[in-house]
């Protein structure tokens, strides 16, 4: 039997080290695309961004001092585990900011167009910012602040997290060319699509609902040749009043069209709806494991 304790330990491990890899990345994209290309970004790296841009305080000191109250807000608010991974992203994000700074030169962009810039820019962010997420934890700022607003006051994280986020490219509209805040927004809508995509992950699965009356082959069709669960539902027909049973099951990518191909041999005139699932866990899919944030 494996020892519990030594899973919950590499779990552990594990997050750590996806919040520092994500936090390396994401200060990154801020010295190699956004500060040299004069962009702003969201939250308080948008803000810090402002000071420096504006009064020329170091974007690691802003960061570093605005994340001190917004940490201890999360502290008293928060889970005390994601609160702690949430300290590891924050330090070690300004630590790889403060880095980065001495090796890179701000006025000396590596592409000369804002427009790459922002790209590049974006997606370095987005993918850093998801692994971050992935390993259940943040690098402090607006995300802790969101969280807390929507525990105390059930406000929504999505609608927190974008208004918040956009608060520096309010104040930016006033301070800065409006061009800049153009390509600062499609960098963080890259950024906000990444994010998605790393923290669920990349391999898209599909979930399938078919209303048959010959479920019961289908079903053991599908078992069989896909080697897929399936669940049979109760259900009626409301023109019909007839009972049916209608049948859920979730498939990879690759295994929806051999899925249809079943349908068509022995039900040509099924219903079946095919929908799209971001994440996927249990049995023969990604391990479920207990999240403790």
């Amino acid at each position: 039997m494996v020892n519990s304790g030594l899973i919950s330990r590499s779990l552990r491990r594990d997050r750590l080290l996806l919040i520092v890899i994500g936090s390396l990345l994401a200060s990154l994209s801020i010295r190699l695309f956004v500060q040299p290309a004069g962009l702003l970004s969201g939250g308080v790296s948008g803000l810090a961004l402002m000071l420096e841009y504006s009064l020329g305080i170091p974007i690691t000191l802003s960061v570093l001092v605005m994340n001190i109250p917004i940490f201890y807000l999360g502290l008293r608010q928060l889970h005390r585990g994601y609160m702690l991974r949430s300290l590891v992203g924050i330090l070690s994000f300004t630590l790889f900011l403060f880095c980065w700074g001495l090796l890179i030169q701000p006025d000396k962009p590596v592409v000369d167009d804002l427009l790459l810039s922002a790209l590049f820019g974006g997606a370095l962010n987005g993918i850093g910012y998801g692994l971050i997420f992935r390993g259940r934890g943040s690098a402090g700022g607006t995300d802790i602040i969101a969280l807390v607003l929507n525990r105390t006051y059930s406000f929504s994280l999505g609608s927190s997290g974008f208004v918040l986020n956009a608060i520096p490219l309010f104040i930016g509209i006033l301070l800065f060319d409006i061009k800049l805040i153009g390509y600062t927004l499609i960098a963080m809508y890259l950024s906000s699509r990444l994010i998605d995509k790393v923290q669920l992950g990349f391999i898209t699965s599909k979930t399938i609902t078919i209303v048959s009356s010959r479920h019961e082959e289908l079903a053991q069709a599908i078992m069989q040749r896909i080697g897929r669960g399936v669940t049979l539902l109760q259900g009626q027909g409301a023109f019909s009043g007839s009972n049916t049973r209608v049948i859920v099951t979730t498939v990879s990518l690759t295994q929806v069209a051999k899925l249809k191909d079943i349908v068509a041999e022995l039900d040509p005139g099924a219903f079946m709806t095919v929908t799209d699932t971001s994440e996927v866990l249990g049995k023969g899919f990604a391990e479920v494991r207990e999240d403790d944030l």
